[in-house]
């Protein structure tokens, strides 16, 4: 398993974490049932995606870094649909992240996006068939990959 400090930018200082709600009267259909942990570090990005899944009828679970979204997991008693997460963030990186959701939540499913390239970043992230999307990317193309991430089966 990975270091959490191996891969991190520097800790940024932390903001209060917000929950975005799905939009009243959104004809979201099945997906409104759906919640989306997003934890991305910086601030603009984060509250673009998060507004664009709400805005979709998804559930939005929103932290700025592992630590806060390990924490936001621990006091969400509902079901945890995907995580999405940014690859390189301060102190814990991405994939250590989902290593650590994935054994407190089991049935989650990861979809990793960072700005870099699968050469450069560690192997565990650049496996074939580790759901990747990378920055930047547009919003069909981000709606696209969240809703086949979610359709599919998780391997056991």
């Amino acid at each position: 398993m990975l270091e959490p400090s191996r891969f991190t930018k520097p800790k940024a200082r932390r903001s209060p974490i917000p929950v975005a709600k799905p939009k009243a009267g959104n004809n979201g259909g099945s997906h409104a049932r759906e919640t989306i942990l997003l934890v991305e570090d910086e601030r603009s990005v984060r509250e673009f995606l998060a507004r664009a899944l709400s805005k979709a009828g998804y559930r939005v679970l929103v932290a700025e870094d592992g630590e806060s979204a390990l924490a936001l997991s621990e006091g969400f008693a509902g079901h945890i649909h995907l995580l999405v997460t940014d690859v390189m963030m301060p102190v814990m990186n991405g994939k250590y992240l989902a290593d650590r959701l994935c054994a407190l939540r089991p049935d989650i499913k990861v979809l990793f996006v960072s700005g870099y390239s699968r050469a450069d970043l560690w192997p565990d992230v650049c496996e074939d068939q580790t759901d990747w999307l990378p920055k930047p990317f547009t919003m069909a193309q981000f709606h696209r990959k969240v809703r086949q991430v979610l359709d599919s089966v998780k391997d056991a």
